[in-house]
């Protein structure tokens, strides 16, 4: 069971798109900095993102839909979006909680998948702001393209941590394939399906 966990953690941390680069290193190798976080360095890391969840719900909550003067579809739509990215902040805040309580692959999977879909979530936002700016007049224009600096400045810190987690993750994974590997060569019973 557990080797299963950990190849479909594998196929999952491989499923996100985010982050790719279409470059080639020479020779066909992939280049990727796997760095599996000691104790003190993950909960450094955990206290770091939690603060920087914090802050980026608090520079979010300064996006006020209701100034922009949108028509009530349009609003809709947009408040939809803002709702969605909070609700996103929310669901890492709490997986940062339980991380912070035990360390366990599952909540690790858990918790990249809540980065990446706040920053699918940002990125619908980012979208709908750049759209209201478009089609209302010059007097929204201005505060829109604020608000879309404000949200993609948040979308790039989110993407700075979630690389530097995913690269954890990634090695955490390898660890434990490794682990398993070495009981069933050793012979030591597994708990395998």
């Amino acid at each position: 069971m557990s080797r299963k966990l950990a190849s479909m953690a594998f196929a999952v941390l491989l499923a996100f798109p985010a982050f790719a680069d279409g470059r080639q290193p020479p020779n066909g190798r992939v280049s990727v900095t796997l760095h599996l976080m000691n104790n003190s360095e993950f909960s450094l890391f955990l206290t770091s993102l939690n603060s920087a969840v914090l802050q980026w719900e608090s520079r979010l909550k300064s996006v006020d839909v209701e100034s922009l003067g949108l028509e009530p579809q349009d609003r809709d739509g947009l408040e939809r979006s803002y709702r969605q990215c909070l609700r996103s902040l929310d669901n890492t805040h709490e997986e940062i909680q339980g991380l912070s309580q035990k360390q366990t692959l599952r909540l690790d999977l858990l918790l990249l998948v809540d980065l990446n879909d706040l920053a699918r979530n940002l990125d619908g936002l980012d979208r709908d702001l750049a759209n209201a700016a478009a089609e209302n007049g010059k007097g929204t224009t201005q505060k829109s393209f604020g608000y879309v600096k404000e949200v993609l400045g948040i979308d790039s810190a989110v993407a700075v941590h979630t690389v530097e987690f995913q690269n954890h993750v990634f090695a955490f994974a390898k660890v434990i394939d490794a682990t398993l590997e070495q009981a069933g060569e050793t012979g030591e019973p597994s708990s395998r399906e």
